[in-house]
C-alpha cells in the first residue's frame, strides 16, 4: 500500500497535530525517511509520541514501518481523481478520459490495499457458515456481483436488491456468519443498521469503504479501503463502484485459491448445469 496515498486519503479525519505531521511528510518525504520519530517531531514541533501515534493511525506498527513504505513511494505518481467530462467533449475525448481515469483509479485502489487486512477478511470468509452482503444503489451492484461469483464456487452468500429483504435475511444471522458491507461514504443508514445488528449478535463484520472516520468504520472488525476520489456531485458513483469491485474480486480470488481442485470442480459443475438451458 502506498504510504503517500494513504496519508492523503486520511486528511479529512486528522487532528490539527496530525495534519501538521501529514503535511510535512508529504512535502519532505525524502528527508523524513532519514529521520527518527524524535528528530522529525522536533522539526515539525510535535512530540515523538505524536509521530508514533500518527504511524499507528495509518496502520503501521511504528514510525520505522511507515518510513519503509514512504521510501518506496514516488510522490509524482500519486494523483487525484478530479478530471470530469465536459459537455463539449467529443465521444473520442470521453473514451480517452474514461480510459485514463479508470487506469488512475485502478492504480489508486491497489495502492490502498492492506494485504494483512485482506488476508484476515479471507480467513473470516473461509471459516464462516454464511456470508451476508449489504449495500444499496451502486454498492448493491457490487454486492450482487460478489454473490454471483461466490455462488459458483459453492459459498453460501445472501443478498437481496430490496433492503427490507436484506434486513429480513439479516435477522437469521448468527455468530458463526460474516457480514460484508459496501458503502463509499460509510453513512448509509440502512447498511449501518444491518451491520449494527451483525455486530450485536457476534458475527464478524467487514466493511469496504473510504479511508476516513464513519459510523460504518466503527462497526467493522476488518476495514478494506477504497479511494476517496469522487466529488459531492457524483456521475453515477462510477469510481466508487469500480474500486469496490476490485476489492470484492480480491476477496473472491482469495477464497477461490483455497483448495483449487475443489474450486475447479465447482466451476465445472456450475457450467454443466447452466448448459442444460441451451
Amino acid at each position: 500500500m502506498s504510504c503517500i496515498y494513504k496519508i492523503r486519503e486520511g486528511m479529512p479525519s486528522y487532528t490539527e497535530t496530525e495534519n501538521r505531521i501529514a503535511d510535512y511528510l508529504l512535502q519532505h518525504s525524502s528527508e523524513s525517511v532519514l529521520s527518527s520519530a524524535q528528530s522529525l517531531g522536533e522539526q515539525i514541533g510535535v512530540s515523538p509520541s505524536a509521530v508514533i501515534r500518527f504511524s499507528h493511525k495509518l496502520g503501521y506498527r511504528g514510525f520505522t514501518a511507515l518510513k519503509v513504505d514512504l521510501a518506496r513511494d514516488n510522490p509524482t505518481e500519486i494523483n487525484n481523481f478530479d478530471d470530469m467530462i465536459d459537455e463539449n467533449d467529443s465521444m473520442e475525448t470521453v473514451v480517452k478520459k474514461a480510459e485514463n481515469l479508470n487506469k488512475m483509479l485502478q492504480n489508486q485502489a491497489y495502492r490502498l490495499i492492506n494485504v494483512e487486512a485482506l488476508g484476515k477478511a479471507v480467513d473470516v470468509l473461509l471459516n464462516c457458515n454464511n456470508i451476508y452482503l449489504f449495500g444499496v444503489s451502486g454498492s448493491g451492484i457490487v454486492c450482487m456481483d460478489l454473490m454471483e461469483k461466490l455462488t459458483r464456487i459453492n459459498r453460501m452468500a445472501v443478498y437481496h436488491n430490496d433492503f427490507h429483504d436484506q434486513l429480513a435475511a439479516a435477522a437469521h444471522m448468527t455468530a458463526q456468519d460474516a457480514a460484508i458491507a459496501v458503502s463509499y461514504g460509510g453513512k448509509t443508514h440502512e447498511v449501518n443498521t444491518a451491520m449494527q445488528y451483525a455486530k450485536e449478535i457476534g458475527a464478524k463484520t467487514i466493511a469496504i469503504t473510504q479511508f476516513k472516520k464513519s459510523q460504518l468504520a466503527k462497526l467493522a472488525d476488518i476495514l478494506l479501503y477504497i479511494p476517496t476520489n469522487e466529488r459531492e456531485l457524483r456521475l453515477g458513483a462510477i469510481a466508487s463502484r469500480n474500486a469496490s469491485l476490485i476489492v470484492t474480486d480480491l476477496l473472491y480470488l482469495g477464497l477461490a485459491k483455497n483448495k483449487m481442485d475443489r474450486t475447479k470442480d465447482y466451476l465445472v459443475k456450475t457450467k454443466q448445469v447452466i448448459q442444460r438451458l441451451k
